[in-house]
């Protein structure tokens, strides 16, 4: 296990974290998605708006130990993609990240201005704000409005990793890949 980037891969613990990420993300989507099957009220859909929660929280705990890791000097993409690309990519993860911080922040807003209880076991969230419908309404426009740009963010982040790797033939998916083992 390599606890720091080295010049061609991420860190074991920076590729954990980026695929962590992925499937608490993946985990909110189908959640949030899911929850209309089930009938207002049913164990099943308060059972997934819970799953929604919690993965949330868990993504909004694991953002900031991502941003942490990222701190540090990353692998540079070989061979080196042209400027403006570079550039689009920065501008992508800085809008990523703040999609990975707000998502969850807006839905603690929401279930704090509906007066819901955001519990996980013994655990249990402090109210953002005290029971205003109206803000409950407005936060919820928010959070599903912000969904809808987020989840273009990560589908453009994962497009851009697959032309960096098919078209543009170069290292920058294979660097956040985990290491296979050889036989």
């Amino acid at each position: 296990m390599r606890w720091q980037n080295d010049p061609h891969r991420y860190s074991s613990p920076s590729i954990a974290m980026h695929w962590a990420m992925v499937l608490l993300v993946v985990a909110a989507y189908a959640t949030a998605e899911s929850r209309d099957l089930f009938a207002q009220g049913s164990p099943q859909r308060d059972w997934l708006a819970c799953a929604h929660a919690f993965a949330g929280f868990c993504a909004f705990v694991t953002v900031f130990a991502r941003l942490a890791l990222r701190a540090g000097p990353r692998p540079p993409i070989v061979p080196a993609p042209p400027r403006l690309p570079e550039r689009f990519e920065l501008a992508l993860c800085v809008l990523l990240y703040a999609f990975l911080v707000a998502m969850p922040l807006l839905g603690w807003l929401l279930a704090s201005a509906q007066g819901a209880r955001i519990a996980f076991g013994p655990f249990e969230l402090p109210a953002l704000v005290p029971p205003d419908p109206a803000l409950a309404q407005r936060a919820q426009a928010w959070h599903e409005g912000a969904a809808s740009v987020g989840y273009a963010l990560v589908g453009g982040h994962a497009g851009a990793a697959l032309v960096h790797h098919w078209l543009l033939r170069d290292d920058a998916l294979r660097r956040m890949l985990p290491r296979r083992r050889r036989r």
